[in-house]
């Protein structure tokens, strides 16, 4: 499959042409590929999670520090304990805000290269469909900004030279929060706030 436009208005495209682009997506997501894709909080870049050289792209695309660790994207809750460690008290917080603006920073399995984070890793489940869709194995998620610059809430937000430098963007419109996830880390039976976003943290506390 050929695309004409290197940005893709998934939403334009009728159904049958909609599964068509998801599968030469995944197929190039696969491959190696460099995307950037709406999410339910901020457009993110995107790249297999498991694939060294692909996480290294995206790096040097986003001009990012080596040592800063990189959250990512899956599909389902129950593809969690695939790649960290969950316990009772993540658990809960996993059922009750997820998919959903929240990333959960936890204890990390050794499938997940160190080049993504070194022992604990940051998880998102979003709850926007496209993302999710194309998450078969886990993505890089980190917002598709340069770093220090804004992070973007639509495709026009977007910077020009990562525009030109990524394989292809997906406009999913505006996002629904247009504000970044909210962080937290579990260790042990502690919660620690890394950063307040979507999610108010007196909620979390709650449960």
């Amino acid at each position: 499959m050929e695309l004409k436009d290197k940005i893709i208005k998934i939403y334009e495209l009728d159904e049958n042409e909609r599964k068509k682009v998801l599968e030469f997506l995944k197929e190039e997501i696969l491959n190696g590929k460099i995307i950037i894709c709406g999410t339910d909080t901020l457009y993110g870049l995107c790249a297999n999670a498991l694939d060294e050289n692909a996480v290294k792209k995206v790096y040097e695309l986003k001009k990012r520090d080596p040592n800063k660790p990189i959250s990512i994207f899956l599909k389902d809750k129950e593809d969690i304990e695939k790649y960290a460690y969950t316990n009772d008290i993540s658990k809960k917080i996993i059922d009750k805000f997820l998919p959903g603006a929240l990333t959960i920073i936890l204890k990390k399995k050794d499938i997940i290269p160190d080049i993504v984070s070194k022992d604990y890793i940051g998880i998102r489940i979003p709850d926007s469909k496209i993302i999710r869709e194309l998450s078969i194995i886990p993505l890089t998620a980190t917002s598709a900004n340069l770093s220090g610059e804004e992070s973007p809430t639509s495709a026009d937000e977007i910077s020009e030279e990562l525009k030109e430098k990524v394989d292809l963007i997906i406009d999913t419109g505006t996002c629904k929060y247009k504000t970044p996830s909210t962080i937290i880390k579990i260790v042990d039976d502690n919660v620690e706030l890394i950063r307040e976003g979507a999610i108010p943290f007196e909620k979390i506390k709650k449960i």
